[in-house]
Protein backbone atom coordinates (compact mmCIF):
# COMPACT_ATOMS: atom_id res chain seq x y z
CA UNK A 1 0.00 0.00 0.00
CA UNK A 2 2.75 2.16 0.82
CA UNK A 3 4.47 1.56 -2.27
CA UNK A 4 1.26 2.23 -4.25
CA UNK A 5 1.25 5.62 -2.63
CA UNK A 6 4.52 6.75 -3.31
CA UNK A 7 4.46 5.50 -7.12
CA UNK A 8 1.15 7.54 -7.33
CA UNK A 9 2.54 10.82 -5.79
CA UNK A 10 5.11 10.68 -8.05
CA UNK A 11 3.51 10.08 -11.20
CA UNK A 12 0.94 12.99 -10.03
CA UNK A 13 4.10 14.97 -9.23
CA UNK A 14 5.19 14.35 -13.00
CA UNK A 15 1.90 15.12 -14.54
CA UNK A 16 1.42 18.57 -12.64
CA UNK A 17 5.31 19.08 -13.48
CA UNK A 18 5.01 18.47 -17.63
CA UNK A 19 1.32 20.30 -17.45
CA UNK A 20 3.16 23.36 -15.75
CA UNK A 21 6.08 23.04 -18.19
CA UNK A 22 3.24 22.93 -20.80
CA UNK A 23 1.81 26.18 -19.61
CA UNK A 24 4.64 28.20 -19.36
CA UNK A 25 5.65 27.08 -22.72
CA UNK A 26 2.40 28.12 -24.07
CA UNK A 27 2.72 31.34 -22.23
CA UNK A 28 6.18 32.28 -23.59
CA UNK A 29 4.66 31.55 -27.20
CA UNK A 30 1.94 33.77 -26.43
CA UNK A 31 4.57 36.50 -26.28
CA UNK A 32 6.40 35.42 -29.21
CA UNK A 33 3.66 35.51 -31.56
CA UNK A 34 1.58 38.68 -29.89
CA UNK A 35 -1.25 37.07 -30.10
CA UNK A 36 -3.59 34.64 -28.35
CA UNK A 37 -3.33 30.61 -28.02
CA UNK A 38 -5.80 28.27 -26.78
CA UNK A 39 -5.53 24.37 -26.09
CA UNK A 40 -8.14 21.64 -25.08
CA UNK A 41 -6.81 18.08 -24.61
CA UNK A 42 -9.16 15.03 -23.94
CA UNK A 43 -7.25 12.21 -22.72
CA UNK A 44 -9.77 8.87 -22.69
CA UNK A 45 -6.86 6.50 -21.76
CA UNK A 46 -6.51 8.21 -18.54
CA UNK A 47 -9.95 10.02 -17.94
CA UNK A 48 -8.70 13.29 -17.83
CA UNK A 49 -8.92 16.58 -19.22
CA UNK A 50 -6.51 20.07 -19.27
CA UNK A 51 -6.73 23.38 -21.13
CA UNK A 52 -5.14 26.74 -21.64
CA UNK A 53 -7.26 29.12 -22.24
CA UNK A 54 -9.91 26.71 -23.24
CA UNK A 55 -13.20 28.71 -22.50
CA UNK A 56 -11.77 31.62 -24.27
CA UNK A 57 -13.61 32.10 -28.29
CA UNK A 58 -11.58 31.40 -31.30
CA UNK A 59 -12.12 31.47 -34.91
CA UNK A 60 -13.49 27.82 -36.29
CA UNK A 61 -12.18 28.84 -39.79
CA UNK A 62 -12.03 25.38 -41.49
CA UNK A 63 -12.42 23.24 -38.69
CA UNK A 64 -16.21 23.89 -39.00
CA UNK A 65 -16.53 21.22 -42.22
CA UNK A 66 -15.76 18.11 -39.58
CA UNK A 67 -19.01 19.72 -37.99
CA UNK A 68 -20.78 20.31 -41.33
CA UNK A 69 -20.15 16.63 -42.73
CA UNK A 70 -21.11 15.16 -39.52
CA UNK A 71 -24.80 16.46 -39.49
CA UNK A 72 -24.78 15.60 -42.85
CA UNK A 73 -24.90 11.93 -41.12
CA UNK A 74 -26.40 12.77 -38.43
CA UNK A 75 -29.03 13.37 -41.40
CA UNK A 76 -28.63 10.72 -43.08
CA UNK A 77 -29.03 8.71 -39.83
CA UNK A 78 -33.02 10.55 -39.69
CA UNK A 79 -33.23 10.05 -43.59
CA UNK A 80 -33.49 13.56 -44.12
CA UNK A 81 -30.50 13.16 -46.46
CA UNK A 82 -28.64 10.12 -48.60
CA UNK A 83 -25.12 10.24 -49.47
CA UNK A 84 -26.25 9.56 -52.87
CA UNK A 85 -27.66 12.83 -53.48
CA UNK A 86 -26.92 14.65 -56.98
CA UNK A 87 -25.74 17.91 -56.08
CA UNK A 88 -25.54 20.74 -58.65
CA UNK A 89 -21.67 22.53 -59.21
CA UNK A 90 -22.25 26.09 -60.81
CA UNK A 91 -19.60 28.46 -62.05
CA UNK A 92 -21.50 30.54 -60.09
CA UNK A 93 -20.11 29.24 -56.68
CA UNK A 94 -16.66 29.06 -56.99
CA UNK A 95 -14.97 30.98 -54.89
CA UNK A 96 -10.97 31.19 -53.38
CA UNK A 97 -10.16 27.49 -53.24
CA UNK A 98 -12.10 25.00 -55.26
CA UNK A 99 -9.43 22.06 -55.68
CA UNK A 100 -12.20 19.59 -56.62
CA UNK A 101 -15.39 21.23 -57.49
CA UNK A 102 -13.93 23.07 -60.27
CA UNK A 103 -13.31 20.07 -62.37
CA UNK A 104 -17.55 19.45 -61.84
CA UNK A 105 -18.88 22.70 -63.08
CA UNK A 106 -21.68 22.33 -65.41
CA UNK A 107 -22.45 18.53 -63.82
CA UNK A 108 -23.12 17.17 -60.32
CA UNK A 109 -21.49 15.52 -57.63
CA UNK A 110 -22.68 12.98 -55.30
CA UNK A 111 -23.31 14.73 -51.80
CA UNK A 112 -20.53 11.91 -50.51
CA UNK A 113 -18.07 13.01 -53.12
CA UNK A 114 -18.81 16.75 -51.81
CA UNK A 115 -18.61 15.89 -48.24
CA UNK A 116 -15.52 13.98 -49.68
CA UNK A 117 -14.13 17.17 -51.35
CA UNK A 118 -14.51 19.43 -48.20
CA UNK A 119 -13.04 17.06 -45.80
CA UNK A 120 -9.90 15.13 -47.88
CA UNK A 121 -8.97 18.76 -49.82
CA UNK A 122 -10.84 21.75 -47.83
CA UNK A 123 -12.40 22.46 -50.43
CA UNK A 124 -14.45 25.83 -50.19
CA UNK A 125 -16.90 25.78 -52.73
CA UNK A 126 -17.80 21.94 -51.59
CA UNK A 127 -18.17 23.28 -47.69
CA UNK A 128 -21.24 25.30 -49.49
CA UNK A 129 -22.70 23.13 -51.04
CA UNK A 130 -22.61 20.71 -47.52
CA UNK A 131 -24.11 23.82 -45.74
CA UNK A 132 -26.62 24.90 -47.91
CA UNK A 133 -27.99 20.62 -47.42
CA UNK A 134 -28.56 21.21 -43.42
CA UNK A 135 -29.96 24.68 -43.32
CA UNK A 136 -26.90 27.14 -43.97
CA UNK A 137 -24.66 28.46 -40.80
CA UNK A 138 -27.88 28.59 -38.71
CA UNK A 139 -28.69 24.70 -39.31
CA UNK A 140 -25.81 23.88 -38.26
CA UNK A 141 -25.72 26.12 -35.30
CA UNK A 142 -28.69 24.47 -34.50
CA UNK A 143 -27.44 21.30 -34.66
CA UNK A 144 -24.26 21.65 -32.48
CA UNK A 145 -27.56 23.00 -29.74
CA UNK A 146 -29.31 19.65 -30.31
CA UNK A 147 -25.60 17.61 -29.29
CA UNK A 148 -25.09 19.87 -26.68
CA UNK A 149 -22.68 22.29 -27.74
CA UNK A 150 -24.05 25.56 -26.57
CA UNK A 151 -20.60 27.85 -27.38
CA UNK A 152 -19.93 26.59 -31.16
CA UNK A 153 -21.40 28.85 -33.75
CA UNK A 154 -21.31 29.22 -37.38
CA UNK A 155 -22.86 32.48 -38.66
CA UNK A 156 -20.99 32.88 -42.65
CA UNK A 157 -20.26 30.50 -45.43
CA UNK A 158 -16.97 30.45 -46.97
CA UNK A 159 -14.58 32.68 -47.24
CA UNK A 160 -16.68 35.03 -44.97
CA UNK A 161 -16.33 32.80 -41.93
CA UNK A 162 -13.01 33.21 -41.52
CA UNK A 163 -13.09 36.98 -41.16
CA UNK A 164 -13.27 37.19 -36.97
CA UNK A 165 -12.46 40.22 -35.66
CA UNK A 166 -10.91 40.21 -32.39
CA UNK A 167 -13.26 39.46 -29.72
CA UNK A 168 -16.02 38.75 -31.96
CA UNK A 169 -18.25 36.38 -31.26
CA UNK A 170 -19.39 35.10 -34.68
CA UNK A 171 -17.87 32.13 -36.61
CA UNK A 172 -16.50 30.99 -33.03
CA UNK A 173 -15.77 28.38 -30.64
CA UNK A 174 -13.96 27.36 -27.26
CA UNK A 175 -11.15 24.66 -27.68
CA UNK A 176 -12.86 22.88 -24.85
CA UNK A 177 -16.66 23.23 -26.73
CA UNK A 178 -15.24 22.28 -29.96
CA UNK A 179 -12.67 19.12 -28.18
CA UNK A 180 -15.95 18.26 -26.47
CA UNK A 181 -17.83 17.75 -29.66
CA UNK A 182 -15.19 16.03 -31.48
CA UNK A 183 -14.85 13.33 -28.97
CA UNK A 184 -18.68 13.23 -28.50
CA UNK A 185 -19.12 12.50 -32.64
CA UNK A 186 -16.11 10.18 -33.00
CA UNK A 187 -16.35 8.45 -30.22
CA UNK A 188 -20.26 9.13 -28.83
CA UNK A 189 -24.10 8.18 -29.76
CA UNK A 190 -24.26 11.09 -31.87
CA UNK A 191 -23.74 8.81 -35.06
CA UNK A 192 -23.91 5.68 -35.42
CA UNK A 193 -20.96 2.61 -35.67
CA UNK A 194 -21.23 3.28 -39.25
CA UNK A 195 -21.25 7.44 -39.49
CA UNK A 196 -18.52 7.48 -37.08
CA UNK A 197 -16.29 5.28 -39.00
CA UNK A 198 -17.29 7.66 -42.30
CA UNK A 199 -16.32 10.90 -40.48
CA UNK A 200 -13.15 9.45 -39.23
CA UNK A 201 -12.18 8.27 -42.72
CA UNK A 202 -12.23 11.40 -43.66
CA UNK A 203 -10.37 12.89 -41.18
CA UNK A 204 -7.83 10.52 -41.12
CA UNK A 205 -7.20 11.28 -44.89
CA UNK A 206 -7.10 14.48 -44.79
CA UNK A 207 -4.67 16.24 -47.11
CA UNK A 208 -3.95 19.54 -46.02
CA UNK A 209 -2.31 19.23 -42.53
CA UNK A 210 0.50 17.65 -43.16
CA UNK A 211 2.54 20.60 -41.70
CA UNK A 212 0.80 20.13 -38.58
CA UNK A 213 0.58 17.35 -35.90
CA UNK A 214 1.56 14.97 -38.54
CA UNK A 215 4.66 16.57 -39.21
CA UNK A 216 5.61 15.28 -35.86
CA UNK A 217 3.52 12.61 -34.80
CA UNK A 218 5.74 9.45 -33.74
CA UNK A 219 5.77 6.03 -36.01
CA UNK A 220 3.22 4.09 -34.81
CA UNK A 221 0.37 6.73 -34.11
CA UNK A 222 -2.69 6.99 -36.16
CA UNK A 223 -4.37 10.85 -36.41
CA UNK A 224 -7.52 11.86 -37.83
CA UNK A 225 -7.53 15.94 -37.69
CA UNK A 226 -9.08 19.16 -39.15
CA UNK A 227 -7.09 22.33 -39.72
CA UNK A 228 -8.23 26.30 -40.69
CA UNK A 229 -6.76 29.33 -41.79
CA UNK A 230 -7.93 32.24 -42.34
CA UNK A 231 -7.25 35.86 -41.57
CA UNK A 232 -5.26 38.10 -38.75
CA UNK A 233 -2.74 35.04 -37.90
CA UNK A 234 -5.10 32.88 -36.99
CA UNK A 235 -4.59 28.83 -37.18
CA UNK A 236 -6.48 26.22 -35.95
CA UNK A 237 -6.20 22.60 -35.19
CA UNK A 238 -8.40 20.01 -34.25
CA UNK A 239 -7.00 15.60 -33.39
CA UNK A 240 -7.75 12.74 -32.45
CA UNK A 241 -4.29 10.54 -31.85
CA UNK A 242 -4.39 7.04 -30.89
CA UNK A 243 -2.52 3.36 -31.70
CA UNK A 244 -3.65 -0.02 -30.49
CA UNK A 245 -2.49 -0.14 -27.21
CA UNK A 246 -3.47 3.23 -26.20
CA UNK A 247 -7.31 5.13 -25.86
CA UNK A 248 -7.43 8.40 -28.20
CA UNK A 249 -5.94 11.57 -27.18
CA UNK A 250 -8.33 14.76 -28.55
CA UNK A 251 -6.21 17.67 -29.08
CA UNK A 252 -7.20 21.46 -30.09
CA UNK A 253 -4.69 23.96 -30.78
CA UNK A 254 -6.17 27.57 -32.09
CA UNK A 255 -3.97 30.48 -32.65
CA UNK A 256 -6.19 33.99 -33.34
CA UNK A 257 -4.72 37.36 -33.68
CA UNK A 258 -1.09 36.75 -33.98
CA UNK A 259 1.88 39.06 -36.23
CA UNK A 260 2.41 35.92 -37.97
CA UNK A 261 1.71 36.53 -41.59
CA UNK A 262 2.42 33.35 -43.38
CA UNK A 263 0.62 29.20 -43.38
CA UNK A 264 4.13 28.11 -43.11
CA UNK A 265 5.13 30.24 -39.45
CA UNK A 266 2.13 29.43 -38.04
CA UNK A 267 1.86 25.45 -39.08
CA UNK A 268 5.70 25.64 -37.00
CA UNK A 269 4.13 27.18 -34.10
CA UNK A 270 0.95 24.50 -34.58
CA UNK A 271 4.06 21.86 -34.95
CA UNK A 272 5.50 22.84 -31.59
CA UNK A 273 3.10 22.52 -29.98
CA UNK A 274 1.89 19.31 -31.04
CA UNK A 275 5.53 18.40 -30.22
CA UNK A 276 4.79 19.54 -26.69
CA UNK A 277 1.87 17.58 -26.07
CA UNK A 278 2.90 14.25 -27.49
CA UNK A 279 6.27 14.56 -24.85
CA UNK A 280 3.31 15.12 -21.57
CA UNK A 281 0.98 12.47 -22.85
CA UNK A 282 3.87 10.16 -23.50
CA UNK A 283 2.85 9.71 -27.27
CA UNK A 284 6.27 8.18 -28.58
CA UNK A 285 7.00 5.67 -31.26
CA UNK A 286 6.09 2.48 -30.88
CA UNK A 287 7.34 -0.60 -31.99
Amino acid sequence: MKKYLVCSLLALFSYTASATDLEQYLRHTEQQIQGQIGVAIIDTQQHSQWNFNGSSHFPMMSAFKTLACANVLYDVQQHKLSLTNKIKVTKAGLINWNPITQNFVGGQMSLQSVCGAAMFMSDNYAANLVLEQIGGPQGLTEFLRTIGDKKTRLDHFEPKLNYVEKGALNDTTTPIAMMDTIKKLLTGNVLDSENKAQLQLWMTNNMVSDGLARAVLPAGWKIADRSGGGVNGSRTLTAMVWNEHQQPLFIGIFIANSKLKTLPELNRVVASISAKIFNKYNIVESH
